[in-house]
Order: C-alpha cells, then structure tokens, then sequence
C-alpha cells in the first residue's frame, strides 16, 4: 500500500484512447478529519493551480478535481498528440502544491464544489457512518462535508493541502462492518429502507463474485425489481449497489416507498436475501447480470481519464493495477455457486445487524 502523503501517478496508453490522460493521486491515509473534509476544496485548488503552470510552460491542459474515499488528486487531459507532454505532470504539482490559496482562487473552488454537490448524494451516509464510524474517512457524509467547507477559508485549505502531502502514520482501521438497517424519517409523503451490508476491500477476491451478486439483487428485472416492484408494487426507487476501498467496502440497498409500506419492503428486502444466499435463482439470471458487469467495464476502459483514476486506486490499495484489464476474465468465470457462497458471508438476510 502506498505510503500516506506519498503521490501516485497513472498515465493513459498512448493511442489507446481519443483523448490522453494523467492521474495524480495522494492518498488521504491517516489523514486528520478536517484535511479529509476539505479534500475536495484542496483537489480543486491543485487543478487550478496545476493547469495555470502548465500553461506558463507551453503546455494547454485540460485539468479536473477528483477526490475518492482513498485520495484526493488532480487529472490532467490532453490532445493525444500531447500525451508525452502529461508526463510533466509530476513536476507541474510538486511546483505549486503547497502554495497559498488566494482569497478569489477559494471563492472560485468553493462555490464549484457546492454546486456540483446535490443533496441527493447524502442517502448513503447514515449506512456508511453506522458501517465504519464516526473516526474512520470512509463514514464521512454529505451533510458534515458541506457543513466543513461552508465555514472554511483559504488558510484552512492551505492547511489540509499540506497535512496530506505530509508523511504520518497509517491511521485508526475501519470499524468491522455489520449489517445494518436505517429508517429514515419520511419526506415528502415518502419513505426510504435502506440495508447496509459488510463488504470486502479492492484486492479481494471476493469482490468479483460480490459484483454479480449485487448486479442480480439490483438493476431492472433484478432480484429486488422482480419481488418488490412486479411482485408487490411495494417501490417507486430502488438501488442496490457495492463499494470497494483499499481498507474495507461495504453493500447497500435503498427502497423508496410510501410511509405505509416500510415494514413490508424490509421483510420482502429480506426475503431475496435468504432466496440469494440459497442460490433460488435463474442461472440465465446470472448469465444476464455478468454480461451486464462486463460490458459495463469494458467501456470504462474506453475512457482514458477512468482507466488512469482507477488505477491510482488500485496502486494506493497495494493491488495489482493490471486487474481492471483482466475484470471480465474474473467476472465471466463466476459460478452460481460462488455467488451464493459470498451472499452467505458478507449480504445474508439472517446476518446479525441493528435497526438505526
């Protein structure tokens, strides 16, 4: 795993994709809570500043902010013709990323980030909080970042630009994540369930089973779709997803309903679950929700600006970045079997949990 403060560079392929592409990525690693909070600020702040020394030396680069739950970073894209000129892009960083935020440089990335930031993305916290805690980056939500970055200043940004590119020690593990399940006050004359389930990091090899189980839970005509929707008319929304970090992942379902209604999705929730980790399932449903995952990898790879932040990712998780070409090798060896095995260890609907 790559060392906290330490940055790490990907470049695109020349000639692979339209446009070429470079990522710049410092973990956020054992980093304090304020530094993690105002990443997105600091990731902005080192796009402006990087594209503006590029072009001092010649080089007109397109340049955007990109924060995950592992770093925070900047990637650069180019015309392919100007690909070689994206492996200054080390040189440009190390040249202004600890450089005072002026006070009109901050106005500028702070109201992009609230902008580009809706409210919407917010109905993941309370599973995330409960999965990992209060202390660990990935139980950071929506509310208590808007909160940090509305009362920040361009000192305080400085600061935490700082704080992560300074070497520290690794920083507390993530809570071992339970399943859990969250009611969220109604709003609007509706109501939401939502599961939180234990997940598995990025280099594991559970994750590619994982994938297909929760591409058969989620997705139309998906397991949940089938029971909650056709079956019972119980939803109007729903999503089921999985996440993988370098230190954990986690899984998570979301029902939209009438208020009415909560108590039955979550047992009619729980009854897809047991039906999954039993393998009460269609092999050609299988067969469908892996074509689904492989095709949607595969024009991921087209995207040069994807393939480089992925494999920041992957280099600060300490696995092996060449694992994103071989996904639909992984994906398209997964058994039913295999399916119903990791629902059993890491989704199952009997798994112990707690309602928030």
């Amino acid at each position: 795993m790559t060392a906290p403060g330490a940055p790490v560079l990907a470049n695109s392929v020349p000639g692979e994709h339209a446009v070429a592409a470079a990522t710049l990525a410092v973990p956020l690693t054992g980093a304090d809570r304020a530094s993690v909070l105002a990443a997105p600020l600091v990731a902005a702040a080192w796009a402006c500043a990087v594209a503006a020394e590029a072009r001092r030396g010649g080089t007109p680069v397109r340049t955007e902010p990109v924060v995950t739950a592992d770093y925070a970073g900047i990637t650069a894209e180019a015309a392919p013709g100007d690909h070689d000129a994206l492996r200054r892009l080390a040189d440009w960083f190390a040249a202004v990323a600890e450089h005072p935020l002026e006070e009109w440089e901050f106005g500028t990335v702070r109201r992009s980030f609230l902008s580009r930031t809706p409210s919407s993305a917010r109905w993941s916290d309370a599973v995330r909080r409960a999965l990992f805690g209060d202390r660990h980056r990935y139980g950071v939500g929506h509310d208590e970042r808007v909160a940090h970055v509305t009362g920040c200043g361009p000192a305080d940004v400085t600061a935490a630009a700082r704080e992560l590119l300074a070497a520290r020690p690794a920083g507390p593990a993530p809570l071992v994540p339970r399943t859990v399940r969250v009611r969220l006050p109604a709003e609007g004359g509706a109501a939401c369930h939502l599961l939180g389930t234990p997940g598995v990091s990025l280099g594991s090899d559970d994750k590619y089973a994982l994938h297909v189980a929760w591409a058969l839970l989620g997705g139309r005509d998906g397991m949940l779709d089938r029971r909650l929707r056709g079956e019972h008319a119980l939803t109007y929304s729903l999503a089921a997803f999985s996440r993988e970090f370098a230190d954990g992942g986690y899984g998570a379902c979301f029902a939209a309903c009438a208020p009415g209604a909560r108590d039955e999705v979550a047992e009619r929730t729980g009854e897809v679950l047991r039906a999954l980790e039993r393998g009460a399932f269609p092999r050609s449903l299988v067969d469908s929700a892996k074509e689904r995952l492989i095709i949607a990898n595969h024009r991921s790879l087209r995207d040069g600006r994807s393939v480089t932040e992925r494999l920041c990712g992957y280099e600060i998780a300490g696995t092996d970045p060449g694992g994103i070409t071989q996904y639909a090798r992984h994906v398209g060896g997964v058994t039913p079997e295999q399916v119903a095995d990791v629902a059993r260890r890491h989704i199952g609907g009997d798994q112990p949990g707690g309602d928030l």
